[in-house]
């Protein structure tokens, strides 16, 4: 037997002993993804403020989507921000922000279970020179259909 024959055989022997250890309990099929969620519509709640002289308020807020992204006018009380709201949603997770005029920050992240939409708000800020100074807290929106 020639030096290559031998070396195909050592090879074959590899593979075969690599491939027949494996049984059907190590095997893997497709990875499974989430449903997209479904947030088009008009959602109706609370909105309250993390500002501790602010009240919880009623809210309503009408959603667009379109793919993975959703878009809405946020509005709420004087204590709450209102804005244009630009997220993407993956699963039941919706992460984006909240643009008021003239502000930075304002970042949502929150997940659609049971019906109901959680969010949390991120405080906005107004940039300066020196530092950036807050302009209103965020808060939390419990809304449902």
């Amino acid at each position: 037997m020639t030096g290559k024959a031998k070396a195909l055989i050592g090879v074959l022997a590899l593979l075969g002993a690599a491939y027949c250890g494996k049984d059907s309990n190590t095997m893997t099929g497709p990875v499974s993804v989430a449903p997209m969620a479904s947030v088009a519509g008009t959602w109706s709640g609370t909105y309250s403020s993390n500002d501790p002289t602010c009240a919880s308020t009623p809210m309503t807020v009408t959603l667009v989507q379109n793919g993975g992204n959703v878009t809405g006018a946020w509005v709420t009380s004087r204590c709450g921000p209102n804005g244009a709201l630009k997220a993407t949603i993956s699963g039941d997770s919706l992460t984006g922000s909240i643009e008021v005029r003239g502000c930075s920050g304002g970042g949502v992240s929150g997940h659609l279970a049971g019906g109901v939409l959680s969010l949390a708000i991120g405080d906005f800020y107004r940039p300066l020179v020196m530092q950036d100074q807050v302009m209103m807290q965020g808060g939390a929106a419990t809304l449902s259909r």
